[in-house]
């Protein structure tokens, strides 16, 4: 572990670029906010491409905790709303949003702060309920409108092999009732956008932010295959942030031409068998959320044990989970909130031996006990790391370093290289 703040360093060419273009539009956002051009604060779980087809700009609360968190402000964050009176227990990776824009001392916040929305949206579902009163407080603090999106589960399992029929054979494997539903629910979401701005929805431009949405997965599909075929061209740390910052501005033509770069250089790279671990002799699934508080843990153990993480959720559920083939892009988009199929065991389990792991590591909190059984009994240990993935009051390097070596030549029967 202590490496890894140098091991931490970028590997691949685009990954600054695609950073820095980040950083450029967000900087360029509050410009455009000052001027009066509206943009939208999201959840992950909204059908984004309706948003790009209004040309409304948005920031996802997901991709904005991890950004806090990479910066290492989270522990402030949390410190200064346990000081306003919210208690300790708030789910960490959900909080930030809040405290960032409650917080009005900071000096320094993250990118200049989170500028006020023209309005916010999120997915209200079974499973999170907590949702609800997160999001209205949060409007509530800036003063503008919420528009919730309910997006119900029919409580039956996933199709078999869902993942190999959800891009194109969706009608045959959701319920016509339920795709019925979630269509109606987005259109009184874009007629809310309508009233919102002022204009009327293009259905082409829909289409066409639903088609780029679609060959950037393919993009990512290309990489995919590359990490289950060979040893690993790409670091965690640069598949999660490439991946995640690429996804949330999915639809757009910046999206599609940084998949595509991304795409080609690790293709690159399998050619010239440039491999992130020469010597690689175990590979691990990490489950969840991402490290995003340090994300240099991911190598932290390549030179110790040629332990390299090879799959994450953000990569797989974009190439599984989210393209949409359709002569209707809306339906198209209801279908995938019929069944993203996030978090469904026999995905992960499959996923997880196509790309050849050995082992999954995930933080406590984002494992149950039914997710342990079923990797244990696919022959896949599962270590729960003791971190919070976002509130840097929790990282203790030398209690995660000591978890994972023991994990590593214990658990897994890893020697260790030097």
């Amino acid at each position: 572990m202590s490496g890894a703040a140098q091991r931490s360093k970028n590997d691949l060419a685009c990954t600054p670029i695609i950073r820095a273009g980040q950083k450029e539009w967000f900087l360029n956002l509050h410009k455009q906010v000052a001027e009066g051009k509206p943009y939208v604060f999201s959840e992950a779980y909204v059908p984004h491409e309706i948003l790009e087809a209004f040309d409304l700009p948005y920031v996802i609360n997901e991709w904005w905790s991890g950004l806090v968190a990479a910066r290492r402000q989270s522990a402030y964050y949390f410190n200064d709303l346990e000081q306003r009176g919210f208690h300790s227990g708030l789910e960490r990776y959900t909080a930030l949003a809040y405290a960032t824009v409650a917080d009005d001392r900071n000096p320094d916040p993250p990118w200049g702060g989170l500028p006020k929305p023209l309005f916010t949206t999120f997915a209200i579902s079974a499973g999170r309920p907590q949702n609800i009163p997160r999001w209205e407080q949060l409007s509530k603090l800036w003063g503008v409108p919420c528009m919730p999106i309910e997006c119900p589960m029919t409580g039956r399992p996933m199709a078999a092999h869902w993942w190999d029929v959800s891009r194109r054979g969706w009608e045959s494997i959701y319920q016509t009732y339920h795709l019925d539903y979630m269509t109606e629910n987005f259109k009184e979401f874009i007629k809310f956008c309508e009233d919102m701005t002022g204009t009327r929805l293009d259905m082409e431009k829909l289409r066409e932010a639903v088609d780029r949405g679609n060959q950037q997965q393919k993009y990512f599909e290309e990489i995919r295959d590359a990490m289950r075929n060979h040893k690993s061209t790409l670091t965690m740390n640069e598949q999660l942030g490439n991946v995640m910052t690429i996804q949330w501005r999915r639809g757009s033509e910046w999206a599609l031409n940084m998949a595509k770069m991304f795409r080609d250089e690790v293709l690159e790279r399998v050619r010239n068998e440039q491999w992130v671990c020469p010597n690689e002799q175990v590979r691990l699934l990490w489950l969840g959320r991402g490290m995003w508080q340090n994300t240099s843990f991911y190598r932290a153990f390549e030179e110790s044990h040629g332990a390299v993480f090879v799959r994450s959720m953000y990569m797989s559920i974009a190439i599984d989970g989210y393209p949409r083939y359709g002569r209707d892009p809306v339906r198209a988009l209801a279908a995938r909130y019929c069944g993203l199929g996030l978090l469904n065991l026999d995905w992960d389990i499959y996923d997880a031996k196509a790309h050849r792991v050995a082992g999954v590591v995930a933080a406590a909190d984002n494992v149950t006990g039914r997710q342990r059984t079923a990797f244990e009994n696919a022959g896949l240990p599962l270590l729960a790391l003791n971190v919070d993935l976002v509130d840097s009051r929790t990282y203790d390097e030398q209690a995660l370093h000591n978890q994972m070596t023991e994990y590593l030549e214990k658990t897994l029967g890893v020697p260790r290289l030097n």
